[in-house]
């Protein structure tokens, strides 16, 4: 049977993209091996799927980081060419008729995946999600002014690397893309043709949620040490009522109901690095928590409750900041949610906020889908291709702190009951449907796939026959 190699070189649960075209390709009843990082554990449907075979690869060690720029940029690409040639030639089976790439990271993978597609005879598949060589600019700040030596150095890098993505493109058998605006620069950049393949959420995982599903989560987070002290009630809230939570509780007759006085639940996920400014939400929320009495009561403002995820370099930082301000109406929770919980607590927000900003201006963030199938509004923040995501039906853009704080207050402005503009939101996103990631895939990303599919069948079964006739002849 054809098998199917998926490449990322980074860490596999944290690539949700590439672990849901696995999904899909084994939900075709083809077996698949992945290969990347498992510093964290993926989805366990992932796991339990008998046609997915992991093949861990070591990350570079994180000492390295702590050489300068150029050293630590040779070591680890000598350390990631050892390991991701060691994993595609030796730990991977010969018949694999596709290899499917991420890019970025580009370097060197996309270099030995090519490689690995002509020893093996088989496809040879991008995925952009991003450029490599647009992340290196930003990372090392190459724009700026008055480069010293290195960063020079490092700049032609940079635009070696960009010549590197473009040839490899145009080796690739196919290219899919997230967006339209990657589509259109692929193509004027390094003459790429790709096809649009936009992230959607999985029918399975982010969906609207229930009050019985949203009170039964509030109710087990009660026993969550991140949150037990901030959202357990006593039953003094209503006399009848059981399991009180501080958004939720159990009426007389076992029913379960929001409560009318709960704050206003705002979600967000950030990967605590520079290129998502976090400051801008906490300078926001900070607004926000001092405006006037005289403002929040002729609004009706709510207390807001807001749940920060992820994990990076600078949570810390932005922790001792948040606990150093005497909040008043916002409470801020940095939980760790294991891998189930997370599609759940989206489900049960009010708005969520993104702060994502991408260093080439062409990639959309997955966290915007994954709010959105949860029927979420979303606040983000503007570059040039959110608009193809973020739409005045489902949610807001803002620039500046000044904005998101505005749209904080218009949003939440009589929660629960008259939230005008948020009640709109919510109500549009019922009523649209952008498709799941199933259906998307089946229309965009499969066709080709199947025909290549195909094609390798038939030249397999021509071999065969003319083997067969070759060994009649000899025979007679």
């Amino acid at each position: 049977m054809q098998h199917a190699t998926v490449v990322v070189l980074g860490d596999i649960g944290h690539s949700p993209r590439m672990c849901f075209h696995v999904m899909s390709l084994t939900a075709k009843g083809i077996p698949v091996e992945f290969v990347g990082y498992q510093e964290s554990k993926p989805n366990d449907r992932l796991l339990n799927d008998p046609l997915v075979t992991f093949v861990p690869i070591s990350s570079p060690p994180a000492s390295l980081s702590k050489l300068p720029s150029i050293f630590s940029l040779f070591i680890k690409l000598i350390w990631m060419l050892c390991t991701l040639s060691c994993a595609l030639f030796y730990q991977t089976q010969f018949s694999t008729c596709l290899i499917l790439v991420q890019n970025p990271p580009g370097v060197p993978t996309l270099l030995i995946a090519w490689i690995a597609s002509k020893v093996k005879r088989a496809a040879f598949v991008i995925d952009w999600h991003n450029y490599t060589s647009s992340i290196i600019r930003y990372n090392y700040d190459l724009d700026a002014k008055n480069l010293t030596i290195a960063r020079k150095f490092l700049k032609f890098i940079a635009n070696f690397v960009a010549r590197f993505e473009g040839y490899f493109g145009k080796c690739a058998k196919f290219n899919y893309c997230v967006s339209n605006s990657m589509r259109d620069d692929l193509k004027t950049k390094w003459n790429v043709n790709a096809v649009t393949h936009y992230d959607r959420p999985p029918s399975w995982k982010f969906k609207c949620l229930s009050v019985e599903e949203k009170h039964k989560f509030f109710w087990k987070l009660c026993d969550h040490p991140d949150f037990s002290s901030l959202i357990s009630q006593k039953q003094e809230f209503i006399k009848t009522s059981s399991e009180t939570t501080l958004f939720s509780y159990r009426d007389k007759d076992g029913v379960a109901k929001l409560r009318n006085d709960r704050p206003l639940l705002l979600i967000s996920s950030t990967s605590w690095t520079k290129d998502e400014d976090f400051g801008i939400l906490l300078d926001a929320l900070r607004k926000y928590d001092t405006s006037p009495p005289p403002k929040r009561s002729s609004l009706m403002l709510p207390k807001i409750f807001v749940v920060i995820t992820g994990k990076g370099p600078m949570k810390e930082q932005y922790l001792e900041r948040i606990n150093k301000i005497r909040w008043r109406y916002v409470t801020i929770v940095t939980p760790w949610l294991e891998a189930e919980d997370y599609p759940v607590m989206l489900g049960c927000a009010d708005l969520g906020v993104s702060l994502h900003a991408s260093t080439s201006g062409l990639d959309l963030p997955m966290k915007v889908v994954d709010m959105l199938g949860c029927r979420v509004p979303v606040l983000a923040k503007k570059f040039d291709a959110i608009g193809e995501l973020v739409k005045p039906t489902n949610g807001k853009l803002f620039k500046s702190m000044e904005e998101l704080c505005n749209l904080l207050v218009e949003m939440s402005a009589g929660f629960p009951d008259t939230s005008k503009v948020l009640t709109e939101l919510k109500n549009q996103l019922m009523e649209e449907y952008s498709g799941s990631w199933e259906a998307q895939w089946d229309a965009n990303f499969w066709p080709p796939i199947e025909g290549l599919l195909m094609s390798k069948m038939h030249e397999k079964r021509r071999r065969e026959r003319f083997s067969d006739d070759g060994y009649s002849d000899e025979s007679d």
